[in-house]
Parts: C-alpha cells; sequence; structure tokens
C-alpha cells in the first residue's frame, strides 16, 4: 500500500498529461502504481484500494477504462519517445561517435478466453466435442526496442481488429502483418543507430522486407521454405523454379561446418539479454552450435547471407536407436511439424536468412538469439504485470488496459536507465542492475515505495497537524473503497 505518489513518478507523467484534465492528471500516475503494486490474483476491489491517498470506488476503475478522454495510447507514444531520449543521450556519452546497436523485434502475443460477449475475439479453433467451448483470443502485434546500454523500450502496441469487429467500428481492417510493417515505420529510431529486425518466419513477407530497406535495418529471420534462389542480386529478380533455398543447405559440405560454443563470457551481446544473476554461469549460459554460411541471390530479397545452424540440446534423452551426432539431424525444416515436435531431437536445425551479406555466421546466431528476449517480455506482461487478469467486455478499455501496463513497464525501465546514469559508467557483463528482469525491477520498485512510506509517516509524525492527517487517512480509507 502506497501512502502518495512520489515525485519522480509525477515528473515522469507530467510532460504528456500536461494538455489532459485534472481529474485525469491526479489519476493516472496512481493507476499506473496501483497495477504495478497489486498483488495476484488482480481484481478492480485490489486495485483500487493500492494508493491510500487516492483510494476510489472499484466501479471508478472501470469508468476510467471505458472513457474515451483517456487516450492511452496517445500518452505512452509520448512517454516512449521521451523515454528513447534520455536513452540517447546517455548512451552517446559512452560510445564516442561511434554508431550504436539496436535490436527491434517484432512478434504476435495472444490472450485466450472462453467469454462469448467480449468484443474483437478471434477464433483460434473449433472444438468437436459440443461441450467444449470454443478458442478465442484477443490479438496483439507488439515489438520491444533494446538499446545497447540494455534498456528495452516497448513499442506501442498494434490491436488486430477482426472484420466483424471492424465492420460493426467503422475501421480498416489490417492483416497482423500490415500492423508490423507500421510498428517498423513509426518505430522511434536515432539516426546514428544501426538496427536489426529480428522476427519468426511468420513475417517473412514483402510487406516487412520493404519497410526495413526503406527505413536502412538489417534483417534477421527463419527464412520460409518456400522460399527459392533468385536469378540476380536485386529484390525485384526473377526466381528460379524449383530452387529452394532451405533445401539447397542440405548440399553444402560437411567441412564448411564449424562448431560454435558461446556463453556469457565470449558472447558479444550479452547486455542485451535479461538475466537473473543466480544464472549469469557457464553452466547455465553455455550453447553449442554447428553453423555454416554461404552468400547466396533470394527472390524478393536481393543479395543475403545463408546460415544453415543446428543447435544442441544436451538436456533430451536419446532413444533407442538415435545418434547424438549432428550430421544425422541434417535434413529440411520437416513438413509435418507437429509429428516433428512430439519427437525428441537432440539437435535442432534451422535456416536464418540476413539482409547483411557482410555479417558472418557468429554474429548472424548471436543476433538471432536475442529475439527470444521478447517471448520474456510476453511471460512477465502476462504473469508478473499480469496482463492476463483483465475480464473486460469492451474492446476499447482493453486496449487502455495494456497501454496503462505498459507505461508501468516503462516506469520500471526509467528507474534501470536512472540507475545506469548513477554510477556514470557503461554496464558491464554480470552487472546486476543491467541484467535485472522485471520481477527484480518490481521487487526494486517496492523497496523504493517503502521507503517512501517511512519517509511519509517519520515527516508527519513531527507535528500535531501531520499526526491528524494520517489518522484521518486511515479513518477515512474504509468508507472510500466500499
Amino acid at each position: 500500500m502506497l501512502w502518495g505518489i512520489p515525485a519522480e513518478v509525477n515528473r515522469f507523467f507530467r510532460p504528456v498529461l500536461r494538455d489532459s484534465s485534472k481529474p485525469i492528471r491526479r489519476a493516472v500516475a496512481p493507476m499506473v502504481l496501483a497495477l504495478l503494486l497489486a498483488p495476484h490474483y488482480r481484481r478492480l476491489k485490489t486495485i483500487a484500494g493500492m494508493v491510500l491517498g487516492h483510494r476510489v470506488h472499484v466501479a471508478t476503475i472501470s469508468r476510467r477504462l471505458h472513457n474515451p478522454l483517456w487516450n492511452t495510447r496517445d500518452w505512452y507514444v509520448g512517454l516512449a519517445d521521451l523515454s528513447m531520449d534520455e536513452v540517447n543521450a546517455y548512451e552517446r556519452k559512452h560510445t564516442s561517435g561511434r554508431k550504436r546497436r539496436i535490436a527491434l523485434i517484432i512478434d504476435t502475443t495472444l490472450h485466450a478466453s472462453v467469454g462469448e460477449k467480449m468484443e474483437n475475439l478471434l477464433e483460434m479453433s473449433t472444438r468437436t466435442d459440443k461441450r467444449r467451448r470454443n478458442t478465442r483470443h484477443h490479438v496483439f502485434v507488439m515489438g520491444i526496442m533494446i538499446t545497447e546500454s540494455g534498456v528495452r523500450i516497448p513499442l506501442p502496441r498494434r490491436s488486430y481488429y477482426t472484420k466483424e469487429y471492424c465492420k460493426a467500428k467503422g475501421k480498416k481492417y489490417c492483416t497482423q502483418n500490415q500492423l508490423a510493417r507500421m510498428m517498423i515505420r513509426d518505430a522511434p529510431v536515432p539516426k546514428d543507430a544501426d538496427v536489426t529486425v529480428l522476427y519468426d518466419s511468420a513475417f517473412d513477407t514483402d510487406y516487412i522486407h520493404r519497410e526495413c530497406r526503406n527505413r536502412g535495418f538489417r534483417e534477421i529471420f527463419p527464412i520460409d521454405p518456400n522460399r527459392n534462389l533468385a536469378t540476380t542480386d536485386s529484390p525485384h529478380a526473377l526466381a528460379q523454379p524449383g530452387r529452394r533455398v532451405v533445401a539447397s543447405t542440405l548440399d553444402w559440405q560437411e567441412d564448411e561446418f564449424e562448431t560454435l560454443e558461446l556463453e556469457v563470457e565470449n558472447e558479444d551481446l550479452a547486455l542485451f539479454r535479461r538475466r537473473h544473476v543466480d544464472n549469469l554461469r557457464v553452466k547455465k549460459t553455455f550453447r553449442r552450435y554447428v553453423i555454416a554460411a554461404r552468400r547466396a541471390n533470394v527472390s524478393k530479397l536481393g543479395s543475403c547471407s545463408i546460415v544453415a545452424s543446428y543447435k544442441e540440446n544436451p538436456r533430451v534423452e536419446l532413444l533407442e536407436g538415435q545418434s547424438d551426432d549432428w550430421r544425422d539431424y541434417r535434413r529440411a525444416i520437416a513438413k509435418d511439424r507437429k509429428k516433428a515436435k512430439k519427437k525428441p531431437s537432440r539437435w535442432h536445425g534451422m535456416v536464418l536468412a540476413c539482409t547483411d551479406p557482410t555479417l558472418t555466421a557468429r554474429e548472424v546466431v548471436e543476433w538471432y538469439e536475442i529475439r527470444w528476449q521478447i517471448e520474456l517480455f510476453f511471460r512477465e506482461l502476462k504473469s508478473r504485470l499480469q496482463m492476463r487478469c483483465y475480464v473486460l467486455m469492451r474492446f476499447e478499455a482493453v486496449e487502455r488496459y495494456l497501454d496503462l501496463l505498459l507505461m508501468g513497464f516503462l516506469l520500471l525501465e526509467k528507474r534501470r536507465l536512472d540507475d545506469l546514469s548513477s554510477s556514470g559508467q557503461w554496464p558491464k557483463k554480470g552487472d546486476a542492475k543491467a541484467h535485472w528482469r522485471t520481477t527484480d525491477r518490481l521487487r526494486a520498485l517496492e523497496a523504493w515505495v517503502q521507503r517512501f512510506n517511512l519517509e511519509y509517516v517519520s515527516k508527519r509524525l513531527q507535528s500535531k497537524r501531520g499526526q491528524a492527517e494520517l489518522l484521518r487517512k486511515l479513518s477515512e480509507a474504509p468508507c472510500l473503497v466500499a
């Protein structure tokens, strides 16, 4: 429970709320802090009572989420731009004018629901058993920028609207790939940054490739098994019928492959990862690959670096007759993926494409490993920040709820940047504050809030007027929450 709002939090939200009404300016910071500090399982009542000095009736939370004057997406866009400006100022002090590296990761996340009354639900699977309900989801295209110092800036979310919802609300229908293209187009990337866009094979589309070429971004992704080689290095060159890029890697000679062993001490992109301090050990961070690379002309992409990669999973127990030699796992991507997933495999093969042919095979593999950070971001958003807890009928309220959670995540990253800036040095591998996950940052926030509470109570106990104020808040709190 928080007695009031720290001045640092008010300063964080003040620039984007100047044109809003006074009730909104007073309500946003307590709302975001309440979402961050609310315990499991989150309910409207727990959110309404988290900030003692700003406690409200539980129905007020729902009214705020349904209020069209709460332009949460615009507020988040402004906060993300300001946060990126602070990150740029901090990193430019330590990079001596060189180009900084930024990873931009795109992916889709879903929120499952068995309800039928909620708006904009996409039916993903139909049950054959009529006694079981069909699975429906809210779909969001999300992105996250990770800077060279390890700060994560989530991009403003893009909501996927079903065709039925667009028809009912008068909105323009966009596919998930089109939403991802808009996200890349609007990403607040500085000009002095070298950007690498990472995504999975679902986004291997012309929409994405054209936008990345327009902005000068490098792409690394698992190439679609149906993509063909091209006749020239132009993105508009004719494809070679029957010459699949993935299948062609099976003809590469074994002597072209080399073993790559990575762990936290020798990886170049260690600060891009979020790891718990206890996991910064060689045993936890060791990975073994067998990799090879060739330059090739790919249809619709131009000249690319094609990397055939096999990653070992030593925890897989081999079945009788299975081999632990990577050579026995050289095959194209399985056509029947569902059956392939059921069989344990010691080596997992993948063919990556990089639109910058100057990168080595090791650099491509290291960069693509960073794509997993968005999966970690989704897990933190859903479990630790409790995105999955909402039960809201109107989809506009769902979007505002998600925007407020992203504001809270951005506030945690602002605290991370403040910790890095206060040291006056560039973060190093193994630095706890640079590697902290969201759980660690929330614990630090709770400790900060506790110190604020102690200072607040201590200050008011020094005078009779302050003591009366404390008694008044304690006596009125139950009535305000009821």
